[in-house]
């Protein structure tokens, strides 16, 4: 594996609990597995690029790392905005938002377009939203 528990572990601004240990472990795996299979999608072999280019293996360690950060730091409490509590008459809120679910999933890993591009994959990016047509050029008429 590029990225094992200890090197993670010593990253993150928690220690992590034995029963987290298993689960980072997996998802060490799995994130290592999601960048061999991005660069297969493209034609591409990751280890014949990564023993003639020595950034490709940096750049996928920090990557798998991010990943697996953002599930365990942020896996509990996926979608939330905004979390508020009263305790005088007992009152609990909580938003939920899905700019989240961009970084990582509800039990999965995400990789993002800037993890593409930090492993110099291509990133296809889509216009998205609702916009009006354009105006029609010339405005008048001509004769």
């Amino acid at each position: 594996m590029l990225v094992d528990l200890d090197d993670l572990a010593s990253r993150l601004p928690v220690a992590l609990s034995p029963d987290d240990a298993g689960r980072v472990t997996v998802l060490l795996a799995d994130a290592e597995e999601i960048v061999r299979d991005a660069f297969a999608r493209v034609g591409r072999d990751f280890d014949a690029e990564a023993a003639t280019s020595p950034w490709l293996d940096h750049a996928a360690k920090r990557v798998i790392r991010d990943m697996v950060a953002a599930a365990v730091l942020i896996g509990p409490s996926v979608g939330k905005s905004s979390v508020s509590s009263t305790t005088g008459a007992e009152s609990d809120s909580e938003a939920y938002s899905s700019d989240t679910l961009k970084v990582t999933g509800f039990g999965r890993l995400i990789l993002t377009a800037a993890h593409r591009e930090e492993l110099g994959l291509p990133v296809t990016a889509l216009a998205s939203g609702c916009f009006p047509s354009p105006w029609r050029w010339p405005e008048r008429r001509l004769r």
